[in-house]
């Protein structure tokens, strides 16, 4: 007779660190992670969209 084996769960050890941003008038803006309670502690900070086409032309693969 063979025993029903339970099945194996298996989590994950890695932690993925995510930030709040938004974007007004082609500006991004990032929470300040210290200021969770408050609702207006926005910083904006250097971003530029790039195309996926662009991104891989200017690709180096080794």
């Amino acid at each position: 007779m063979i025993k029903n084996k339970k099945p194996t769960k298996v989590y994950s050890q890695e932690v993925i660190d995510t930030q709040h941003v938004f974007t007004k008038d082609d500006t991004v803006y990032l929470k300040n992670s210290a200021s969770y309670e408050s609702k207006d502690d926005w910083t904006p900070i250097q971003f530029k969209w790039v195309s996926v086409d662009k991104f891989q032309d200017n690709l180096e693969l080794e």
